[in-house]
């Protein structure tokens, strides 16, 4: 592809992101009380996610924010609700961490292509799985103010795992997305299983090697040590930390639920894991073994019908939906050329016969 074709296709996706952002915002509910969070009185477990706090002070405080601001706010056809700087800050790092995510998607999924015949529908297809995973809900429509840095986190951690950079950089991420959310406790299995392929397969017995559990034990400490702290900072707090399961029973027995379950990622999962045989990148197929831990760890903690639950998931479903689609293209193509092929053979073993 030219360099003006991808200059082209960067502007459209850039357009694409800030309009997911803006509906994001403005068709979804905040369940997290803003003023709240920024003074640290909101519910637990939310205020314990702690890092927006930061930015959301910032702004607050900000007087040039407030000024800009204030000409949004009075525009009410396309902003139907207030515009506070918080809202702006919001959606600048929201747009800022679907950039992210998209572009550490694409590196993975140009690295475990054979082709890379999809490259350009990478990063729609991750704005279409957002929109339905984040958006598209007819009950229980909130939006978290940490929902998407923790989509940019995980999906940069597994650009990491990935590429196998240096253990140290996945520590230094882990600790600081940890302070965003508590799910980052799901990358540490999933550093062991990308640890345990080895030789194009994956081998169970690796994940206990201890090479392996000496990079991710100070990390678990770590984070149980963070909750424990969050636990005592904000023992005052009002919480709401407590199992979901008898949500979740209700849930999975209602049919009127399903459509809103499945839209999780987009209506890839199930996908994804019937045409797991398809995936031909070792790596990724053994990602897939994630995907029964975390489903029993939101089946506890989580609301499954708040499909953001399964946000973070996005990098993976769309490379792996990307290379099964591949896969199904090349088989394609190799079947049509087949009879060319033989219809050419065919034509130089007659002009053969004839020549002698």
């Amino acid at each position: 592809m030219s360099r003006q074709k991808r200059i082209s296709l960067l502007v459209v996706y850039v357009f694409a992101t800030v309009q997911f952002v803006w509906c994001y915002l403005w068709l979804t509910r905040p369940y997290v009380n803003t003023l709240l969070y920024e003074e640290g009185r909101e519910r637990m477990p939310f205020q314990g996610r702690s890092l927006m706090m930061l930015p959301m002070r910032w702004a607050h405080e900000s007087i040039g924010l407030a000024w800009v601001a204030g000409p949004l706010s009075r525009a009410h056809f396309w902003f139907p609700k207030p515009v506070s700087p918080e809202v702006l800050v919001q959606a600048a790092i929201d747009v800022l961490c679907l950039l992210v995510a998209a572009y550490m998607t694409t590196k993975i999924y140009q690295a475990s292509s054979r082709r890379r015949l999809l490259t350009p529908m990478i990063y729609p297809l991750l704005l279409v799985a957002c929109a339905a995973t984040y958006v598209m809900h007819t009950v229980q429509n909130f939006r978290f103010i940490y929902d998407l840095p923790s989509l940019a986190f995980f999906a940069t951690a597994m650009y990491l795992m990935y590429f196998r950079w240096h253990w140290i950089y996945f520590a230094g991420l882990f600790v600081v997305a940890t302070l965003n959310r508590e799910t980052t406790l799901l990358l540490l299995p999933l550093f062991l299983l990308n640890e345990a392929v080895e030789g194009g397969r994956l081998r169970w017995s690796r994940m206990l090697r201890v090479r392996s559990l000496m990079a991710v034990m100070p990390l678990a400490l770590f984070w149980a040590a963070w909750q424990i702290f969050l636990r005592h900072v904000f023992a005052g707090n009002v919480s709401e930390f407590y199992p979901r399961i008898d949500w979740n029973v209700k849930s999975l027995l209602f049919p009127q639920a399903w459509p809103q379950l499945m839209s999780a990622c987009g209506y890839l999962l199930v996908f994804v894991v019937v045409m797991r045989r398809r995936i031909r990148d070792p790596r990724l197929e053994a990602w897939l073994w994630l995907l029964p831990i975390w489903f029993g760890f939101m089946f506890v903690y989580g609301i499954l019908i708040e499909t953001r639950v399964f946000g973070e998931l996005i990098p993976l479903m769309v490379c792996a939906t990307a290379l099964i689609v591949e896969e199904g293209l090349l088989m394609r193509m190799r079947l049509n050329r087949q009879p060319a092929l033989e219809l050419a053979a065919s034509g130089a073993s007659m002009g053969a016969r004839e020549a002698a």
